[in-house]
C-alpha cells in the first residue's frame, strides 16, 4: 500500500519507524492517515520480520490530534473528522481497509481513532514513542498508549480536548491517570494544561530527554537494542502487564463512548471549536 499522510522505514534489524507525515498542519488525525496507519500497523503485527515500532511526527509536531480546522468550515481541502457524521459530508463513514476480517467488516464500526489505539495497544512488539514536538489530543493518546517514551526538548504533552468542551475520545482518560501522579493527570484532564518535556521525565512519563537532533537516533538506538532481544519473551511479558494492570480498559472505552455521544451536541462544544479557529479564548455557558 503506498502512504501518502504517513512515512513507513524498516532497517535491517526489524526496526520499523512510523511519521506522521502533514506538518503543515502538525500532523493531525486525518481519516486518509487513520487508513494508512491502520493498514500499516496490522502488517506489522502479523510480520515476524518487523520487531520494535518507533513512532515520530515531520515537522515540529508529534501529532496535534484531531484536525479542528475542517469542524468549523476552516480546513480548505482537507477531510472532515471521524465523529463528525451529523455534521458535514464526509467521504467514508465507517472503517474499510484492505486488512480488515470478515467479523469486523460486519460489525460496521464507526471510523474513529479507536481502532489504532488498540491495535498498538494490543501490539505483541514494543513500541515507543519519539516525541518531537507537541503531542495533543489522539496524538497525545498514541504517545501514552506506547511501552516506553522519549521526548526532545521541545516536546509538549496536551490532553486538549476540554479545551474544546470534549471528553478524552483516545485513551486519555485511562492512560494519563496510569502513567502520571492522580493530580497531575487531573490537571491534564480537567484544565488541558500542558506538560512540558521536562516535566513529563519529572513526574516519570518520559524516559529520557534529548536535543531536538538527538532524539531520533537515540530511539533508534533503543530500538535496535530491544530488536535483538528475545521477541517470544518480550510478547508475553508485554501480554503480562496488560492483563495484570489494565483490566479496566476496555470498560473505559464504553463510558467514552456514552459520554462523548452527549458533549458534541453542548453548547460548550461549538463554542470550543468556534473559538480556536478565531483565535481566541473560549466563553463556555456550562451547557
Amino acid at each position: 500500500m503506498e502512504h501518502q499522510y504517513i512515512n513507513v522505514d524498516r532497517d535491517d534489524l526489524g526496526v520499523v519507524t512510523i511519521t506522521f507525515n502533514v506538518p503543515e498542519a502538525l500532523n493531525p488525525w486525518l481519516i486518509p492517515l487513520m487508513e494508512e496507519m491502520t493498514v500499516e500497523l496490522d502488517y506489522i503485527a502479523a510480520n515476524p520480520d518487523d520487531r520494535v515500532v518507533i513512532f515520530t511526527g515531520a515537522g515540529r509536531s508529534f501529532s496535534a490530534g484531531g484536525d479542528v480546522g475542517p469542524m468549523a468550515g476552516a480546513g480548505g481541502d482537507r477531510p472532515m473528522p471521524h465523529f463528525m457524521k451529523e455534521k458535514a459530508d464526509r467521504q467514508r463513514g465507517g472503517w474499510n481497509v484492505p486488512t480488515m476480517s470478515a467479523e469486523e467488516r460486519l460489525k460496521n464500526e464507526t471510523l474513529n481513532g479507536r481502532r489504532i489505539h488498540m491495535q498498538v495497544w494490543e501490539l505483541d512488539k514494543p513500541t515507543i514513542a519519539a516525541v518531537n514536538g507537541v503531542a495533543a489530543g489522539a496524538g497525545c493518546d498514541l504517545a501514552l498508549a506506547c511501552d516506553i517514551r522519549l521526548a526532545s526538548t521541545n516536546a509538549r504533552f496536551i490532553e486538549v480536548y476540554v479545551r474544546r468542551s470534549l471528553v478524552p475520545l483516545d485513551g486519555g482518560a485511562y492512560w494519563a491517570p496510569y502513567l502520571l501522579p492522580h493530580g497531575i493527570a487531573m490537571e491534564m484532564l480537567l484544565a488541558g494544561e500542558a506538560l512540558s518535556a521536562e516535566d513529563a521525565h519529572r513526574f516519570g512519563l518520559v524516559n529520557r530527554v534529548y536535543e531536538p537532533d538527538e532524539l531520533m537516533p537515540a530511539a533508534q538506538e533503543l530500538g535496535r537494542k530491544m530488536a535483538q532481544g528475545p521477541a517470544v519473551t518480550q510478547q508475553l511479558v508485554k501480554h503480562m502487564v496488560r492483563e495484570i494492570h489494565t483490566q479496566g480498559y476496555e470498560q473505559h472505552w464504553k463510558y467514552i463512548d456514552a459520554a462523548h455521544q452527549h458533549t458534541r451536541e453542548t453548547h460548550d462544544y461549538d463554542e470550543g471549536v468556534r473559538s480556536f479557529i478565531e483565535k481566541r479564548p473560549s466563553e463556555f455557558k456550562g451547557f
